[in-house]
């Protein structure tokens, strides 16, 4: 009867080990759930995504995820992401699987300012993101996986593996079967599938409660303006820093595309705005005494101007954002 009894702890204290994570729920825009043998639950702020879990977004919903209290999982277009393995440590490591949508990993900063080892398959393209931001997709165009900052290492079943240390560059598995590199400054899928991973809406607080190391994010340049010499985009020098008015001023409108607590993403987005000929600016803005940094774009009599150039120009060129006072 002991001997049962022992049998039991132990086979609960392994199921409890499995299910065991270190994932929380952000943040979530429009419908996601998680399921788990069969069972399905809403995805909701606070909550953990266990071990085992695979996390579904509907169409045009986001969901920002935070590994071990910090780096940054934010999933977009219909994503799908099954969770294997998520835990603490020193590293912090976390093992998923993007099974359709856009995932994109921020990895650079962990506790204790140790970065976190991620480990994202994209189909078959199997990528260790350590210390390093990457974005992938897994859609109609293939399986993609391409490098924001840092360097990422792939594995390529039947193709050699790889290593993408140039920002701005991407590897993809065509449906075809080829796998060949590419740009992400020259590829409209990936484009869009950066844009779908900035939430639009009110602010999402820094997911790093630690400083984080300079991050080489490379700007989203217009189709047609050739890389340099040595593949690379050039990194973009520090845009001015608008101080947003405690007070808005009447009849001053813009719309927001991006809004951070670090500085260096958003003064690359709106560097990759501006590229694509767009009136874009880094504004400073304090909420709820923390400071924070929006990418905008233009300056509107009215909000309904702002919105109305929000659904044509923006909507046009697959940027979302939401209209707010200067």
């Amino acid at each position: 009867m002991k001997s049962r009894a022992l049998i039991a702890l132990s086979m609960l204290l392994v199921s409890a080990t499995a299910v065991a994570s270190e994932l929380r729920v952000l943040r979530v825009d429009g419908g996601a759930r998680s399921v788990r043998a069969e069972a399905a639950a809403p995805l909701l702020p606070g909550n953990l995504v266990l071990n085992g879990d695979t996390v579904t977004l509907t169409p045009n919903s986001r969901a920002a995820l935070q590994l071990a209290g910090a780096g940054l999982i934010t999933l977009a277009r219909s994503a799908e992401l099954q969770v294997f393995d998520s835990r603490a440590g020193t590293p912090a490591l976390g093992r998923f699987k993007l099974l359709s949508g856009t995932a994109r990993i921020d990895s650079r900063v962990g506790s204790g300012r140790v970065p976190l080892d991620v480990r994202l398959n994209v189909g078959s393209l199997k990528s260790r993101i350590y210390g390093a931001e990457a974005l992938g997709a897994n859609d109609a165009a293939g399986e993609t996986l391409c490098l924001l900052a840092g360097a990422i290492e792939i594995q390529t079943s039947g193709a050699p593996d790889r290593r993408l240390d140039s920002p701005g560059s991407c590897l993809r598995r065509a449906p075809d079967g080829q796998v060949r590199e590419l740009r992400l400054s020259e590829d409209q899928p990936m484009r869009l599938a950066l844009s779908s991973s900035e939430f639009a809406g009110p602010e999402l607080a820094s997911s790093n409660s630690h400083p984080s190391p300079t991050p080489i994010i490379a700007p989203v340049s217009k189709p047609g303006v050739a890389p340099t010499a040595n593949n690379s985009l050039t990194p973009v020098a520090s845009l001015p820093v608008a101080a947003a008015p405690a007070t808005a001023k009447a009849g001053s409108w813009t719309v927001v595309v991006l809004s951070l607590a670090k500085r260096e993403a958003v003064e690359s987005r709106s560097q990759a705005l501006l590229d694509q000929g767009l009136p874009a600016a880094t504004r400073q803005i304090e909420v709820k005494g923390q400071i924070m940094y929006r990418s905008t774009v233009g300056s509107f009599q009215s909000a309904e101007e702002a919105r109305a150039y929000a659904k044509t120009t923006l909507a046009t060129a697959g940027i979302q954002g939401w209209v707010s006072p200067l």
